[in-house]
């Protein structure tokens, strides 16, 4: 299977949200290529698309599965006038996004596992990373967002394999699902002082009203999700019968079920 090129991706733009597309075969991570780019003083809207990473990125440290020719893993080079601690809204309002451009290359559901996970038929089928550099006076001077959906069937690795799902599509609608991630993440970013994306965000949390488990303070909870607040933080009435807002962190689901 050949490589699509950044003009396919253009092609299938509606509007001009990217500043400059920039596709790869392969790469070790598209994260590092934007962390490049922008200390080279690359514009927001520069975008880093790769048909296989060998050195893919996740949360908390973890590597990201990027294997040749069945995912789309991209990113985004932004520059947003936002205080540090407002990072969060970048990854929250790309959830969002992510789902819709999904449904509109194919006939699936997707919902969104806090904070950062895309889900499909309780599998996971797409990872979010945001990662900051912090400028003068609190201040984020950049930030790059990644963004990895699992496009096409592929045999995972075992310690995923319970766990990792596929959009179930064939990999030649990875330049549409580009643009149309593009398109979707842009017209919440243009407007995240509004947080336009939280009612969809919250419409799609899949752990809204189950139970699940978190660390703090290196002991382990169980709570029941009631809801994501106006900053984006999982709401969980804990085991102590108090309403907590966690900020950070990972949850895992205790009662499956979807």
């Amino acid at each position: 299977m050949s490589m699509f090129t950044a003009d396919d991706v253009r092609a299938a733009l509606r509007e001009n949200t990217a500043a400059n597309i920039i596709v790869k075969e392969t790469t070790g991570s598209t994260n590092l290529d934007v962390k490049a780019l922008a200390a080279d003083g690359a514009p927001e809207g520069t975008v880093v698309i790769a048909g296989e990473q060998t050195a893919g990125r996740g949360r908390l440290g973890r590597s990201f599965y990027s294997p040749k020719n069945s995912g789309l893993y991209m990113s985004i080079l932004l520059r947003p006038q936002l205080p540090a601690a407002d990072a969060l809204a970048m990854t929250t309002c790309a959830a969002p996004a992510v789902c819709e451009a999904i449904e509109g290359v194919c006939d699936v559901t997707a919902g969104i596992k806090w904070v950062n996970d895309i889900y499909i038929d309780g599998r996971k089928v797409c990872g979010i990373l945001t990662e900051s550099v912090i400028g003068q006076g609190g201040m984020l001077g950049c930030a790059v967002l990644g963004i990895g959906v699992n496009v096409a069937d592929t045999a995972f690795p075992a310690d995923i394999a319970d766990k990792a799902g596929s959009l179930h599509t064939d990999a030649n609608v990875r330049p549409k699902l580009a643009a149309l991630i593009l398109e979707r993440f842009f017209a919440y970013y243009r407007r995240l002082p509004e947080k336009t994306y939280l009612d969809e965000y919250r419409r799609r949390s899949v752990l809204t009203g189950r139970t699940v488990q978190y660390e703090q303070s290196g002991e382990l909870h169980c709570a029941k999700v009631i809801g994501i607040d106006d900053d984006a933080r999982l709401v969980v009435l804990g085991d102590n019968g108090k309403e907590l807002h966690l900020g950070t962190g990972e949850v895992q689901i205790k009662n499956k079920g979807w």
